[in-house]
């Protein structure tokens, strides 16, 4: 990967850290009882509420921008020092005048002590360092609790490395619903459509991008990991507020960060029997994929939501029921499943948290096994939460046997916990490769993106499968690949034949080889997966090789009757035509 591409990562992480972590940190009074970390995702929570809300207002008044998302962080950084001053403006300008008096007095006080006493010493320059750069502030952290630190910064490195592998080496996306989080945040950048769904990642990916004035592309490559992070993180705290052991959400983090349970398989075999089919979901292949960035808001705030009723539970106050609002409000944009879910669960923490915890759990599985066995006619979310399912399971059973042996072992019961854990983990449930769902060749996302930024906006047009859509919106035309074959199939033979009001180029994407998202044709396909056009084009093997056969031989028809087409790139796999129509002069 590029220096220049890192430093972009880097520059997109705390451009999203700086808006969702350090400026809410400011902008929301808290509680001091309120625990640090329940604090810091609680303001996390409120700012992609405020986020959210603006982008819709803002694009429905068609006003987003920079300059409005300049004046929104101004806005609330303004607030946050206005309530400092109990909100008086006055106040406010007397202080910043004396101290601009101060400092101007010291200066000349100094100044005339140089003059007078030339051998006077200079004072030293004091200031104070934050807390968290203080030496005493990390003792104190470590403080009886080195085993567990130990242990969740070995369980966050093993996630950041497998969050990261893909998106540092690869431009195309991992994920197709990146694709459709991509293409929301263009319209939303446009101020076209504030309604719809995904909703809530689109409107962070837009802030984010015009506030680190990086394109949204990038963004949303490097924000998707950060996501996947915060999630790992979100689930810990769950674990950790409702159970009150560190082994446990540390057992149920790396489970689910590393992707450790269950383990895969290579070979699934399609299940028949009853018992086969209860198996199957125990060994669910999806436990090696991520799910979507939207989703996967969707089940931070449902983990959050219920850690802040958790702590609203044992300690009252009304930050963490505010916090608890917020979460059930937005999961109810993201997906009806995890707000039931966050219903349910949400009603038992009110007996108990550990009760809620277990309720969880067996919700979950419980809504799998009816899906599998009763009916078919259930969202996927409820398959593609099974991991989370799994790890939160995993901690439940650490915490029992961390209740069970502490009376007898005593202090150094985290060490012998979390050494047979890792132990465990090292002979069986070691991290595991997380399988990407690419959509289409490395070479074309390159290629779009010199598109993007070397040709001229808005005067050329890309004819490709369905992922250049999002890439290029907003920059130049598109038109769908199958839609153009089926229209000029039979035209483009004839030499007198010219395409209607071209755009000053047109990129005519052709695989030579066409990309395979699955090896072989799905073993059973539902009926309107089969009537689908994305699917019977460009996700159907077969389909796709006979759309990019069709385009590859009316392509090479034009080329052999017609002067204007020429190759701009070409490789073993992909090969984009161009044609090129020279303006017409000015008069």
């Amino acid at each position: 990967m590029p220096v220049l591409e890192i430093f972009k990562a880097a520059w997109v992480i705390v451009a999203f850290i700086f808006l969702f972590v350090w400026v809410p940190g400011r902008l929301f009074a808290r509680n001091s009882l309120t625990p640090y970390v329940l604090w810091v995702a609680g303001n996390f929570v409120r700012m992609l509420v405020c986020v959210a809300a603006s982008v819709f207002i803002l694009t429905e008044i068609k006003a987003l921008g920079y300059i409005t998302a300049v004046l929104f962080v101004v806005a609330a950084l303004a607030i946050a020092w206005l309530r400092n001053h109990n909100w008086q403006v006055r106040g406010v300008v007397n202080t910043v005048q004396n101290r601009i008096l101060k400092l101007v007095h010291k200066v000349e006080g100094q100044s005339l002590t140089k003059f007078d006493d030339p051998k006077a010493k200079e004072k030293p320059v004091s200031f104070h360092l934050p807390r968290f750069l203080h030496l005493n502030f990390w003792l104190a952290l470590l403080e009886g609790r080195e085993v567990l630190i130990a242990g969740f910064v070995l369980v966050m490195i093993t996630s950041l490395a497998l969050l990261w592998q893909n998106p540092i080496h690869q431009l195309r996306y991992e994920h197709v619903e990146q694709y459709s989080v991509l293409l929301r945040a263009r319209q939303f950048a446009l101020n076209l459509q504030p309604v719809g769904r995904p909703f809530i990642f689109p409107s962070a990916l837009v802030a984010t991008s015009l506030i680190s004035a990086v394109d949204l592309a990038e963004v949303t490559r490097f924000a998707s990991p950060v996501i996947g992070i915060f999630l790992v993180i979100s689930l810990g705290i769950f674990v950790r507020i409702c159970v009150r052991t560190g082994v446990a959400a540390i057992a149920a983090m790396y489970c689910f960060g590393a992707a450790a349970l269950p383990p895969p398989t290579d070979v699934v075999p399609v299940a028949t029997t009853v018992r086969e089919k209860l198996i199957a979901l125990l060994d669910y292949a999806p436990s090696v994929t991520r799910p979507g960035t939207e989703f996967a808001i969707g089940m931070i705030l449902l983990l959050l939501g219920l850690a802040f009723l958790a702590d609203w539970h044992r300690n009252g106050g009304w930050d963490s029921l505010i916090d608890a609002v917020c979460c059930v409000a937005m999961v109810a944009i993201i997906s009806q499943y995890l707000l039931i879910a966050f219903l349910v669960a949400g009603a038992a923490m009110l007996l108990s948290p550990i009760v809620s915890i277990v309720v969880l759990f067996l919700l979950f599985y419980a809504t799998a096994i009816y899906a599998t066995l009763v009916t078919s006619t259930v969202p996927n979310d409820v398959f593609t939460i099974l991991p989370l399912a799994a790890a939160i399971g995993i901690g439940c059973f650490i915490a029992f046997v961390h209740s069970t042996l502490k009376p007898l072992i005593g202090k150094h019961v985290d060490a012998l916990v979390l050494a047979v854990c890792l132990a465990v983990a090292a002979l069986w449930a070691r991290p595991n490769y997380l399988k990407a769902q690419y959509l289409e060749y490395e070479e074309a996302a390159q290629q779009t993106k010199k598109i993007n930024t070397t040709l001229p906006r808005q005067r050329w047009e890309v004819i490709a499968p369905v992922e250049q859509l999002p890439e290029t919106f907003g920059f130049g035309g598109y038109e769908d690949l199958a839609l153009w074959v089926q229209k000029y199939k039979d035209q483009v033979g004839d030499s007198d034949f010219h395409f209607k009001d071209p755009p000053q180029d047109m990129l005519i994407y052709v695989e030579k080889n066409p990309f395979q998202m699955y090896a072989a044709e799905p073993a059973m396909v539902s009926f309107a997966t089969l009537t689908d056009a994305t699917y019977r084009n460009y996700r159907s093997p077969a389909g796709r090789a006979s759309l990019e056969s069709d385009a590859l031989q009316l392509c090479e028809k034009y080329r052999a009757h017609h002067s204007d087409m020429a190759t701009f790139y070409e490789d073993q796999n992909l090969k984009i035509y161009r044609i090129h129509t020279s303006p017409k002069p000015s008069h």
